[in-house]
């Protein structure tokens, strides 16, 4: 079998892994091997990605950063970048068998004087963790449409905050996974002490990105805080035994260390706050505990920040704000 039938039977396992459609396109289909679909329901929801397979060693070649760098001719990109569809190219490693993924748009490809390129993450493996993201993609929206359908969606989270709720978020974080596995629960506590789930889930694919940036790049519109009444009784411990296990979870990247690691020990600024100081800031997000060195927990509150007010009033004059509403066709 040939090393391009094998990267499209490798592509095709992995979709099928997801529980998605896995279509093979005919040959003579410019520069398309194949199509995903996906799922609403139960039922094939008629949402497809595009899909460009290119597999072997030689795809492997430049590596910059964590980056696998892929080059491309114009013609190309001008097919894939003005497709009905999404596109999505994935590469084929056979010394890992594993592919690697990225959607291919206006954002992410670059164009150069003869060519055009896009860096794919490393992290981008193709395996079921990419589900939600390949059904966001399946979706067709722009890269602005689904940040802003991201900022709707935390709309109500937003109001519940400047009505005077309290949004507290808790994660239990694997520390040890490299899929960047968490559980994540939100939840509302009003004003009389009644709580409301939000939602409860376990989140994949954040790879080795420190939890606390993920945590800001999940809530944009949110200043995010330890809930420092509940980590009083944790922390009152942790400062008589001199135990911070679960501080220095995050203590050494916040304030600038660096990692020695010959020795594998953290260097730390002269300047730098102690352990101890560092704690009372509740803007210094880090675990109240840590689970027999695998699970970090914590506990978090969510204040709206001034992103998240300029939303909501972008938002509230849209829609109690009458003005005439012009499109694309006017510049045609």
């Amino acid at each position: 079998m040939s090393i391009e039938r094998i990267g499209v039977s490798a592509v095709s396992k992995c979709i099928a892994q997801m529980g998605l459609i896995f279509r093979e396109q005919p040959t003579d289909d410019y520069g398309i091997d194949a199509q995903i679909e996906t799922f609403d329901r139960g039922y094939a929801s008629g949402r497809l990605i595009a899909v460009q397979i290119k597999s072997g060693d030689s795809y492997f070649d430049e590596v910059t950063n964590g980056n696998i760098i892929f080059r491309g001719d114009i013609k190309h990109y001008n097919y894939w970048i003005n497709h009905s569809l999404p596109v999505i190219l994935v590469l084929y490693n056979p010394q890992d068998d594993k592919c690697y993924w990225k959607e291919v748009n206006e954002e992410t490809a670059v164009l150069t004087d003869k060519s055009w390129k896009i860096e794919i993450p490393m992290t981008n493996v193709l395996d079921r963790s990419a589900k939600s993201q390949l059904v966001r993609i399946a979706d067709n929206l722009t890269e602005y449409e689904k940040k802003f359908n991201s900022f709707l969606l935390a709309k109500p989270w937003m109001q519940e905050i400047i009505s005077g709720n309290k949004v507290i978020l808790t994660v239990q974080e694997w520390i040890n996974k490299t899929s960047g596995r968490g559980e994540f629960n939100l939840r509302i506590l009003d004003k009389t002490g009644q709580e409301r789930q939000i939602f409860n889930r376990s989140f994949l694919g954040f790879g080795l990105k420190p939890y606390e940036q993920v945590f800001k790049e999940l809530f944009p519109w949110a200043k995010i805080i330890i809930d420092a009444e509940f980590y009083e009784v944790y922390d009152e411990e942790a400062l008589l035994e001199k135990d911070f296990e679960a501080a220095l979870c995050t203590y050494p990247l916040s304030v600038g260390a660096i990692l020695d690691r010959e020795n594998f020990c953290y260097i730390y600024p002269d300047s730098c706050p102690s352990i101890e100081e560092w704690m009372k800031d509740v803007e210094n997000i880090r675990p109240y505990r840590v689970g027999a060195g695998e699970v970090a927990f914590y506990q978090l509150v969510l204040e709206i920040n001034d992103v998240g007010m300029s939303f909501i009033k972008l938002d509230n004059f849209i829609n109690n704000i009458n003005f005439y509403k012009l499109d694309k066709r006017l510049l045609n």
